[in-house]
């Protein structure tokens, strides 16, 4: 029996669906050895895969991008469609979703009903996996990299360090208010105190798409970096030590091979 040909591999938004995709694709390519695999995912989780050997090819899809500003509801819904019309090119024969379970007993329902929306609009057959994310971090996969423009960024900032100092990275990832931010700064603030000899020390703050904290920022903080994932995993990448207190630095400095040089702090933000 000949197996399917051409496999998508679909997962929703969070960086923790991303982390599971990411981790199951190695599985799926020992049980589908001969197949060509097409990544269907959001565009913010594109930078996860940049440096993957094993994904050949990445496409962001429409229909998990929240519309733009001022864009109307049917504009938004037309680009979806054509996207999916377009996609039906590809001629996939199989088409693979991975999710993370919320708990042991309750599946995330927005990544059920995204999932069938995709089989339905690309016609094709498949099922979705569903594991809490612990299951999915035990399969064995490549280190996460961060991508070359994420490590020229890195590398022109930390040039200004002396070669004698250390790279202290203190990352702040704010869940969406001014008020995490302090919290976060103020545990932050007391490990940076304690740290001797003078090291090369850099405070940026992951601000992604927050509109709200970027202006915040700019008005109380602007000697601090405003980066976005890609970014901050560059800047990971070449520190000596990075402090944090966020559950999602924790597991892209664990996939990046960088938890021995992690410092944790407990805000409770």
């Amino acid at each position: 029996m000949v197996g399917p040909k051409r496999i998508g591999v679909w997962f929703g938004q969070g960086l923790e669906c991303a982390l599971a995709a990411r981790a199951m694709l190695g599985q799926l390519q020992a049980k589908y050895p001969d197949a060509d695999w097409v990544i269907l995912g959001p565009r913010e989780s594109l930078f996860l895969f940049e440096m993957d050997e094993r994904v050949p090819v990445y496409i962001p899809l429409k229909g998990l991008e929240p519309r733009r500003p001022a864009q109307t509801r049917l504009s938004h819904y037309l680009e979806k469609r054509t996207q999916f019309k377009k996609l039906r090119g590809l001629q996939l024969d199989l088409c693979l979703g991975v999710s993370v379970l919320v708990d042991v007993h309750k599946a995330k329902q927005a990544d059920v009903e995204q999932f069938q929306h995709v089989q339905k609009m690309l016609g094709i057959d498949g099922h979705l996996i569903q594991q809490e994310l612990s299951s999915f971090l035990q399969i064995e996969r490549p280190l996460l990299q961060a991508g070359p423009q994420a490590l020229a960024y890195a590398t022109q900032l930390y040039r200004k360090a002396l070669p004698s100092q250390s790279k202290v990275l203190a990352l702040l990832y704010p869940a969406s208010d001014p008020a995490s931010l302090n919290l976060q700064w103020q545990a932050i603030q007391n490990s940076v105190l304690g740290l001797g000899n003078k090291p090369h020390l850099t405070i940026a703050v992951v601000v992604g798409e927050n509109r709200l904290l970027a202006r915040y920022m700019t008005d109380r903080r602007p000697d601090w970096l405003q980066v976005g994932l890609p970014q901050a995993m560059g800047l990971i990448a070449y520190a000596d030590r990075v402090i944090c207190d966020s559950e999602k630095i924790t597991r892209i400095c664990s996939e990046m091979g960088r938890s021995d040089r992690l410092l944790l702090v407990k805000s409770h933000s």
